[in-house]
């Protein structure tokens, strides 16, 4: 392939036209310049107002030829190629130019090329530059007049054993094109280089493709990251041809839809394959697919959900996406399809919305209140409970804030803060509705279950916190019990062996002090003037007791003389807080913290022998079970003091002697009496339990029948027993508590002897020489016994005392004392026919025939051993 570019050549065929310049290059002779340059003689001036700046310069004399091929113009103004040569001829400093029309083939060429962008030069075969074109110029920041006729190799010496000089000397040896990129350093540029060669040299062409390079690897990796970005994305990718044709897809894409991508490609989507539903679980219309609403619309469509089924079988959800690609004239070239697998989306959409409904099951259905509130803390949503909590409806309620319900002084803001700063937040909360009731909660909060919303749940503990407190106090109780039962103990112990009153009210009060639940006690008794004497004092100073006798006299005596008289626990409570007690009083309170005081009776089947006061620290110290405790301790205490005072009595050498007289209108004995006559006298008295005795009496020649019949009759007597058999004289009759020989005997007295004739009972009864007979008297009338005093007297005692030797105490307990004396009384010990059996006393005294046998052979015991251990004849 040859150059349509040829080397200027003179050829003497053609028509030529000579010029002759001088040194300055006016035209001084031309011949035929109309035939070659179109012009008259007269019309050429210079050879540059000719052929522009760039004619060739004159070589020097004796140098080759420079030619050029130039452009000029005719006279009336038509463009003409010419072959332009100039030579320095010897002698004158004249130069000659030949010029040679070229003809318009080549003068339409030429001026193609000094129009086109590319770079263009002619080479001589000698390498020299014949023709290079404005862009070539530019490019190679050279003048034409410094190239034209130069050796491209001694201008531009850096491209000497360069590619490019290889290229070109290849391209001209073999006479074959070659092309080549070249970077060319003095412009920046990336160069194409083509050369085309002739016979008569080369030609070439470069062209700039540096933009384009760029846009080539711009291109390049646009298409790489194209192809990361199909290969990487998470979500399928598929583009379609225009008529719904698969053309490619991602590795995604495979993946999701279970195929094989080559089975796909070249194939139009087949909807019914895919078995498709959407969210309502209709079969998805075709229509609907987003690629048929692409290309039906010409418009995207983003985001439609729909549940394909796999070539497996299995079942996905995916969300798809699609997106047209126009042409330059808005037709649709290629449709983009998107698609991601939401299957697990769509899974927890179904569990969220279970869980929504399961919450707003909850939410509406519980029994707690369920409130959700804002970061602010009103509230947003309530239910029902939480309305029935509130005392409000659902739109009173909703719009409210917890500081609303919150009582005076509770802050709200700083629990507010700490709940949304820690998350959770539980405890009791002191609900304050609208009406004004109070209700205590236990409530749990959870903040932000979502952004800027959060749940609380309270319970109503009202009642339970009351059964709470209850309990506590229940507790206390217990706890109050299990002290006071350990001081009873404690009391018990202490006293078990004491022989004197005093020793007893100095034992229980200095034991009840010890407890810091009683840091008070006070033991009082009642005067013949009807007065409470205070006989021990423990935890209260001489000074403040006397001043609270003396200034507080109205309140304590009165408690006093109350439980006095009504044998049963009086309380003062509020000690601290009620105005109305004494100035002693109240200090005496606040030095001990006391809270209240209680008055316990001393008392014995019915008989007070004085009052115990004790102040507690407690406000239910004397409540139900600890007032019934405290009552228990009050009839310890007066059974010691009786038990004390009856042992005195036997063994005291003086004593008081009292004769009584008792009707049969409270006296069974004497009612029974009244009915039958006779005259009976008591021989013997035998305790049985509190409160019951065994009463033998000598009945004379009254018919036994007779008194049997008669004795259901008579109120008092539970039993009656003959214990002679042939004589029937002596009988055994059981008597409840209260019988007057009951309180006779429990108010302190002891009966020795008795007569009951015409309906009269008389009693000779002995109490101590400091009983107060006065007392005595209006302790029987409490009772209920009318009985009328005869005389009173001091005896000094003759013989010893019962069941003492050299006054010392056999030992006997009460039940053995009792088993003891109802058997000799009852002729058990009589020989050589006992008057009574084993079994028969045994029942009368409510015991074991076994027990009753154990009883009597350890008195037996202790009465032999006091016997002859004193060395004496023993008791008369």
């Amino acid at each position: 392939m040859h150059s349509d570019i040829d080397t200027p050549t003179v050829d003497h065929a053609v028509p030529e036209c000579v010029l002759l310049t001088d040194s300055r290059g006016d035209i001084a002779w031309a011949s035929a310049p109309s035939d070659v340059l179109g012009r008259q003689p007269m019309d050429l001036t210079t050879v540059e107002s000719l052929f522009g700046p760039t004619v060739p310069d004159p070589p020097p004399v004796g140098t080759v030829p420079v030619s050029q091929r130039l452009t000029t113009t005719t006279a009336e103004g038509e463009p003409r190629l010419l072959d332009v040569t100039a030579e320095t001829v010897p002698g004158p400093d004249v130069t000659t130019y030949r010029c040679q029309r070229v003809d318009d083939e080549q003068l339409g060429l030429w001026t193609v090329l000094s129009r086109v962008t590319d770079a263009v030069v002619a080479l001589t075969t000698d390498w020299r530059y014949s023709y290079a074109n404005d862009a070539a110029l530019a490019l190679l920041d050279t003048p034409r007049a410094a190239l034209l006729g130069e050796v491209i190799w001694e201008v531009f010496p850096a491209l000497q054993g360069t590619q490019i000089q290889r290229t070109f000397e290849r391209a001209l040896a073999t006479q074959e094109p070659e092309t080549l990129e070249w970077y060319w350093e003095p412009a920046d540029q990336q160069l194409e280089v083509r050369c085309f060669p002739s016979p008569t040299g080369l030609s070439v062409y470069f062209r700039d493709i540096t933009d384009r390079l760029a846009q080539e690897t711009d291109l390049r990796q646009e298409r790489d990251l194209t192809e990361q970005l199909l290969r990487v994305s998470p979500i399928g990718i598929a583009v379609h041809a225009p008529d719904g044709r698969f053309v490619r897809l991602n590795e995604r894409a495979e993946e999701i839809l279970g195929v094989d991508r080559e089975e796909l490609v070249g194939e139009i989507l087949d909807e019914p394959m895919w078995d498709a539903y959407g969210p309502d679980g209709e079969a998805f219309p075709d229509e609907a697919f987003p690629l048929n609403v692409v290309l039906r619309t010409g418009t995207a469509t983003f985001g439609t959900e729909m549940s394909l089924r796999r070539a497996d079988g299995t079942r996905l959800w995916l969300s798809v996406s699609a997106a047209p690609l126009l042409d330059t004239d808005g037709d649709i070239e290629r449709v983009i399809v998107t698609f991601e697998e939401i299957t697990e989306r769509k899974r927890y959409e179904r569990e969220l919305t279970a869980s929504e409904q399961r919450f707003r099951a909850v939410f509406e259905g519980t029994l707690d209140a369920l409130v959700l509130t804002d970061d602010e803390g009103t509230y947003l949503d309530v239910n029902e409970a939480a309305c029935d909590l509130y005392g409000l409806d659902e739109t009173a309620l909703v719009g409210r804030n917890v500081a609303d319900f919150a009582p005076p002084g509770y802050d709200v803001a700083a629990a507010w803060e700490r709940f949304i700063e820690t998350g959770t937040l539980r405890g009791e909360f002191p609900l304050v509705r609208s009406d004004g009731e109070r209700r205590v909660t236990d409530f749990v909060a959870t903040s932000n279950i979502a952004p800027g919303l959060h749940l609380s749940a309270l319970r109503d503990i009202t009642e339970r916190k009351a059964d709470e407190e209850r309990l506590a106090a229940q507790r206390d109780e217990l706890g109050r019990l299990d002290e006071v039962n350990e001081l009873i103990r404690r009391v018990h112990r202490a006293i078990v062996g004491a022989t004197d009153r005093e020793t007893i009210e100095t034992a229980v009060c200095d034991v009840l002090v010890t407890a810091e639940s009683y840091p008070v006690a006070m033991t009082t008794r009642l005067t013949a003037a009807e007065e409470h004497q205070v006989e021990y004092t423990a935890g209260v100073s001489k000074r403040l007791r006397d001043t609270l006798r003396r200034d507080g006299a109205t309140c304590v005596e009165s408690a006093l003389r109350r439980t006095s008289e009504t044998n049963a626990l009086t309380v003062l409570a509020d000690l601290q807080s009620d105005p109305t007690y004494p100035d002693p009083l109240r200090r005496l309170a606040a030095d001990h913290d006391l809270r209240t005081i209680g008055a316990i009776p001393i008392e014995h089947d019915g008989a007070v022998y004085g009052v115990l006061t004790v102040g507690s620290t407690h406000e239910e110290a004397f409540g139900r079970r600890d007032g019934a405790v405290f009552a228990e301790l009050g009839r310890l205490l007066g059974k010691a003091i009786d038990a004390i005072q009856t042992k005195r009595l036997l063994y005291a050498n003086a004593f008081l002697e009292l004769e009584l007289s008792v009707s049969s209108r409270v006296e069974p004995l004497a009612a029974l009496n009244d009915r039958v006559g006779g005259q009976w006298r008591l021989e013997g008295i035998v305790p049985v339990e509190a409160g019951r005795y065994l009463l033998y009496v000598d009945v004379d020649g009254t018919p036994v029948t007779d008194i049997e019949r008669t004795v259901d009759a008579v109120p008092g007597i539970e039993t009656l027993r003959p214990v002679e058999v042939d004589s029937d004289r002596l009988l055994e009759l059981r008597v409840d508590h209260d019988t007057p020989i009951s309180g006779l005997l429990d108010a302190g007295g002891w009966i020795h002897d008795g007569t009951i004739e015409n309906g009269i009972a008389q009693f000779v009864v002995d109490v101590t020489l400091d009983t107060d007979v006065r007392t005595y008297l209006d302790r029987l009338e409490q009772r209920g016994i009318d009985a009328e005093l005869h005389a009173r007297r001091e005896v000094e005692r003759t013989t010893p005392a019962v069941w003492a030797a050299d006054g010392t105490d056999l030992g006997l307990t009460d039940r053995q004392r009792a088993v003891l004396e109802a058997a000799y009384l009852s002729g058990y010990f009589d020989w050589p026919r006992r008057r009574t059996t084993g079994e028969e006393l045994a029942d009368s005294l409510d015991i074991a025939t076994s027990t009753l046998h154990q009883h009597l052979r350890v008195a037996s015991a202790k009465v032999f051993a006091g016997y002859f251990d004193a060395g004496t004849t023993g008791p008369t």
